[in-house]
Formats: structure tokens, C-alpha cells, sequence
């Protein structure tokens, strides 16, 4: 992995942080939900930010 400047890394643990909001809250409306077919929606947003988030701490490791 290249050296990556401050103001890059800021960036991305922003990033993470946003990411990790995101499933945070999308789990949260699916536990809350009663139709299934809207829990299941959020289900699947929480994972595809669940798996941004993990490409992108693939990437700093």
C-alpha cells in the first residue's frame, strides 16, 4: 500500500466512521421494523455498508 498523507487517512476514518453509522442505523430500522419486506431492505443496506467498511479496513491493514 502506498504512504498515504494525513489529510487522505482523515478522510477514509471519516469514511469509516460514516460507514459505520450507516449499518448502525440500518440494523436499528430493521429490528424496529414490522413489515418484512422493508426489514429485509434494511437488512441488506446494514450488509452492503457492512462490506464497504470492510474494504476499506482491508485496505489500511
Amino acid at each position: 500500500m502506498p504512504n498515504l498523507t494525513s489529510k487522505e487517512l482523515t478522510a477514509i476514518e471519516d469514511t469509516l466512521g460514516v460507514e459505520e453509522n450507516l449499518i448502525k442505523k440500518y440494523k436499528m430500522y430493521a429490528q424496529n421494523c414490522s413489515d418484512q419486506t422493508i426489514r429485509q431492505k434494511c437488512e441488506e443496506i446494514a450488509q452492503r455498508h457492512q462490506h464497504h467498511f470492510n474494504t476499506l479496513m482491508n485496505h489500511l491493514s
